[in-house]
């Protein structure tokens, strides 16, 4: 049995509401599961956001890939409620250390001042960051394997939410002087300028261009659906068709500083009720 404390769902909830709230849909001890997938990868990914040093990141990083050896080979694992927790969720649906390894791997990477060179990359890298949450997630849900389908759905889902959670996120990277578009993006961008929060043209069509990858991969998610079989499994990675009210917002969006209303609390269930009915993102 996985236990989770009334703290631990709550901290869940308030880091990652989206997919949190997705896991509704699970039964409970698939939901436990998931949860204490979603509390790992937001301790994983926040290695960078919480320190001002890459140096003590990389700390922060071998702590987990540590915590994971310990897990694997039987020792007793370290007293964290999220590494106990995990360590329950990893024995009690036999989860795969590989794609725990390349989670941080890939959260990792975050560390260079220009993680990405190409929308390759950055693809790639959500890829590896929450396309390995989204195939753990499946299994944790009561997926028997990962199919090419399903691996498929995995990687396209988590690029529609690696994208939006980054522009989401943008006030706070720039203040920190870190830009996620990658490199290519940045044709004729004032990247000083963009730092102290100025809006242009080329912003716009850097935008525009973070817009085009997320409906290209949303398009290339939803036929990956249609060929997979998810049964009970869905719910987990429902969660990326909360990101697309936002994407649609870069269409006309110059000021990536302001603010984008969120979805109202009814809003977002009704359109993750919607989603797993039709078990498509």
């Amino acid at each position: 049995m996985i236990t989770l404390s009334p703290d631990m769902i709550e901290q869940a909830a308030q880091v990652a509401p989206d997919q949190t709230l997705a896991t509704s849909f699970l039964a409970p001890e698939a939901r436990a599961g998931v949860i204490a997938l979603i509390l790992f990868t937001h301790e994983v990914a926040r290695a960078r956001q919480a320190v001002s040093e890459p140096m003590l990141a990389a700390i922060r990083l071998q702590w987990w890939r540590d915590m994971l050896e310990e897990i694997y080979s039987g020792k007793t694992v370290r007293p964290q409620p999220v590494a106990h927790a995990l360590a329950e969720t990893i024995r009690a649906f036999d989860l795969p250390r590989p794609w725990f390894d390349a989670i941080i791997d890939g959260f990792g990477i975050e560390q260079d001042e220009v993680p990405f060179q190409t929308w390759a990359e950055l693809a790639n890298q959500a890829d590896q960051t929450y396309g390995n949450f989204n195939r753990l997630a499946l299994l944790a849900a009561g997926a028997p394997a990962i199919s090419s389908s399903l691996d498929q759905v995995a990687r396209q889902a988590s690029i529609v939410w690696r994208i939006c959670d980054l522009m989401a996120q943008w006030p706070r990277w720039t203040h920190r002087r870190q830009l996620w578009l990658p490199v290519e993006a940045q044709v004729g961008l004032d990247i000083e300028a963009t730092f102290s929060g100025q809006t242009s043209r080329q912003l716009a069509i850097a935008l525009q261009l973070a817009h085009a990858q997320i409906l290209a991969a949303h398009k290339a998610a939803n036929l990956a659906c249609g060929k997979a079989s998810f049964g009970q499994a869905f719910p987990a990675l429902a969660y990326a068709t909360l990101g697309l009210p936002y994407a649609k917002a870069f269409r006309a969006l110059t000021d990536p500083f302001r603010q984008v209303a969120s979805l109202s609390l009814l809003e977002r269930q009704m359109r993750l009720v919607w989603a797993v009915a039709r078990q498509r993102i």
